[in-house]
């Protein structure tokens, strides 16, 4: 009989070429070109990066567990292709814009690796692109206040050097199933 770890890492495995079929079947489905404002206060547009791989991960500052732990993946994946690094781009974008300014992205993204890029933008770009890529969030408190909670997709989402979703992380995804995905998008 199969121990539960082992189970769950065959799921996820299943859902993972699972969904890289079903994008490949239907890649105009999701993503696509946005622009936001990044870390620094300029402009950014997702084709910038055209010719390299995107790692997309949607998050906020005040996050108390899934974006810094995926951040630390990140930084991770960055150490481990290091001798690739400037074939891929890291981009957190916020789905907290009230207090996520490019000010406070700087010092959260640059504290994780100096080659991640934060983005922001108003509620209306944010919900434009979180609407593009599938993903959600939600507010749960009192938004009126600098204190409230914040749901949102965890997944990363990784782009080709075309702009398309090549892959879909999913949380928890074994990190040398990642680093293999962005490996496979950055020789392609």
């Amino acid at each position: 009989m199969l121990k539960t770890t082992q189970i769950m890492a065959r799921l996820i495995l299943i859902s993972i070429m699972c969904m890289t079929n079903i994008l490949h079947a239907h890649p105009s489905k999701l993503g696509g070109d946005f622009e936001l404002i990044t870390h620094k206060g300029e402009t950014f547009k997702l084709s910038d990066i055209e010719g390299k791989v995107g790692i997309i991960f949607f998050g906020f500052t005040h996050c108390p567990d899934v974006c810094p732990n995926t951040l630390l993946e990140t930084q991770r994946l960055i150490v481990a292709l290091e001798d690739q690094s400037e074939h891929m781009q890291v981009l957190f974008i916020s789905v907290d814009p009230k207090r996520d300014t490019p000010e406070k992205l700087d010092s959260y993204v640059t504290y994780f690796n100096k080659n991640i890029m934060g983005l922001t933008g108003s509620e209306d770009d944010i919900a434009k692109v979180l609407k593009q890529f599938n993903a959600s969030v939600k507010f749960s408190g009192d938004t009126n206040s600098d204190i409230y909670n914040v749901e949102h997709t965890a997944n990363m989402f990784l782009i080709d050097k075309q702009g398309d979703i090549g892959s879909i992380i999913l949380p928890r995804t074994p990190f040398a199933v990642l680093e293999q995905q962005v490996r496979k998008l950055i020789t392609q």
